[in-house]
């Protein structure tokens, strides 16, 4: 059921993916599922950076959207691999976390402070990647609280 109201978001991100990407390969979308199952997307700013953003739902039993963007720092070679080409990454970010009732009435939001950090492995016969990530999250609003995040997923490259 809530894959139906992720679709339209995926196909018209898909639709502006070359918009976006100044040269080949540059923008990836794909999917992401852990504590929040979502769309994410990621644009690479430099060969060590990328900007990376997800909206989706969260799967901890609350009734809540969630979106958040990071910014991401790579670092090449920390782990080796046979094929294809694995990376560590790290960052910050924030995100926003819509909680309804039933109803569908606004039932409050919560703002966080993100700190992201990750495993990802590009696979080079082909333009994606797979990703493990950990995130603590420091929530600001209603009250101060310290959460533990994590997600897995696949994006493509175009």
């Amino acid at each position: 059921m809530r894959f139906k109201y992720l679709l339209i978001p995926m196909i018209l991100l898909l639709l502006a993916a070359n918009s976006f990407a100044a040269e080949r390969e540059m923008f990836g979308i794909g999917m992401l599922a852990g504590d929040t199952d979502g769309i994410t997307g990621k644009y690479k700013l430099k060969n060590s950076r990328a900007s990376d953003v997800s909206f989706g739902s969260e799967t901890t039993g609350d009734n809540g959207s969630l979106i958040y963007g990071d910014y991401l720092f790579y670092q090449y070679d920390f782990i080796k691999a046979q094929e294809g080409n694995r990376r560590l990454y790290f960052g910050g970010g924030a995100q926003n976390t819509t909680y309804s009732e039933d109803g569908g009435k606004n039932k409050g939001d919560m703002f966080g402070l993100r700190f992201p950090v990750g495993n990802e492995h590009l696979f080079w016969k082909s333009s994606s990647d797979a990703f493990l990530e950990l995130v603590p999250v420091l929530s600001s609003t209603p009250g101060s609280k310290f959460q533990l995040g994590g997600g897995i997923g696949i994006k493509f490259f175009f």
